[in-house]
């Protein structure tokens, strides 16, 4: 070795592998890109795909991706990068892969995150801090789905309460608690609710989504108070229409539009040995909503009504729930079943006298043959005036 050589193998920036010939023959591309989607990284895995036969992309980094290969016209790679979307969307890539295709004409993985949304934005994505993803505007049409799954109405106040803590807290890295958002939005100024304020007007039509009707629950009424997102003219509203009903024996005067103002409540089925049962309850009329499978694998899914002292009700229902004997509560009503995919069946609307004996406290019964989990099953009910 002559004194002075490097020991060890050079690196390969090292000149001796740079060729003096090749460099001068090299020609150099500058793109100006201000899509904030298009990353170094994502355009380097694009042109780097290029030499390859299989498609070669992470899935972090998969929506870049799709903008770099779109702005370099790399059709097969665009689709491949669709083909890994559609089977990757969860409550951590929804939002991200929704944005990257509306802006690159992906309808098929658009339609397929927005489906996604319909069944799992109340129960997955709410309790996600990738709820803050979501757009104000794809928030909203989500919403107004008439296939979107609700547990029941508070979830969508709950869930609208906690984005809107989300867009205005930006530094939050974790997703808060309850008493955290409840806090932050009582400490705000007293002169008016958050909605009526000049930066809070924007979020009305979001807040709208919201069917007060079905929050019938004093602690949850009294966190809305506490919270003062919503004008205090609603609160009265709501709390005058629930006086009203439970003196009218029930009727909904104020609801016209069973789409719109019914009350919704479901439930999920997922693993065996799927059966559930629980309880509506509204304006002193109480509802068993069930789903059983009988010996020969049918699923069963209907609601009845439910008597005083039920062996479903709890001892706390049966002795401070109001409770209506009227024998012949007209209802107006609508089972659904939806699974992961386009799959929906349904009672449609139905209109129902529902009494307090055994043959005539029953809904119509929903069968299926064939059962593909997770189902999403959702109740919707009105008591119109009589």
């Amino acid at each position: 070795m002559v004194e002075g050589d490097d020991e060890g193998p050079k690196k390969l920036d090292h000149p001796a592998h740079t060729s003096e010939k090749r460099i001068s023959s090299v020609t150099m591309i500058k793109l100006d890109i201000k899509d904030p989607l298009i990353t170094k990284t994502a355009m380097a895995v694009a042109l780097g795909n290029l030499y390859h036969d299989e498609l070669d992309v992470d899935l972090e980094d998969v929506a870049n991706v799709l903008a770099a290969s779109s702005q370099i016209g790399y059709k097969a790679l665009q689709n491949g990068c669709a083909r890994l979307m559609l089977n990757n969307i969860s409550y951590k890539t929804v939002c991200r892969y929704h944005h990257a295709c509306t802006k690159y004409q992906q309808e098929e993985v658009v339609k397929a995150c927005e489906r996604w949304l319909e069944l799992n934005l109340l129960p997955e994505l709410s309790n996600q801090i990738y709820l803050r993803e979501i757009s104000m505007e794809l928030l909203q049409k989500i919403l107004k789905s008439n296939r979107l799954y609700v547990p029941n109405e508070y979830t969508v106040y709950r869930t609208l309460s906690y984005w809107l803590f989300l867009q205005l807290n930006s530094s939050i890295q974790l997703m808060p608690s309850h008493s955290t958002v409840l806090s932050y939005f009582n400490s705000l100024p007293k002169t008016g609710s958050f909605l009526e304020r000049d930066d809070g007007q924007i979020y009305g039509p979001l807040f709208s989504a919201v069917r007060l009707q079905g929050v019938t629950d004093t602690n949850q009424i009294r966190d809305m108070q506490l919270m003062n997102i919503l004008p205090q003219s609603q609160l009265i509203d709501l709390l005058t229409q629930h006086y009203h009903a439970l003196q009218g024996g029930g009727d909904m005067s104020a609801l016209k539009h069973f789409n719109t103002g019914a009350i919704r409540q479901g439930f999920i089925i997922d693993d065996e040995p799927h059966y559930h049962s629980e309880v509506l309850s509204i304006h002193g009329f109480h509802f068993e909503l069930k789903a059983a499978r009988n010996a020969i694998g049918q699923l069963s899914i209907y609601m009845q009504r439910l008597k005083p002292g039920d062996p479903i009700l709890s001892f706390r229902q049966c002795e401070r729930h109001t409770f209506s004997i009227r024998t012949d509560r007209e209802v107006r009503y609508c089972i659904m079943v939806q699974d992961s995919g386009d799959d929906l069946k349904t009672t449609g609307i139905v209109s129902q006298k529902f009494g307090l004996g055994e043959k005539v406290g029953k809904s119509e019964i929903l069968q299926l043959d064939k059962i593909r989990t997770p189902l999403y099953i959702s109740f919707s009910l009105l008591f119109p005036a009589s």
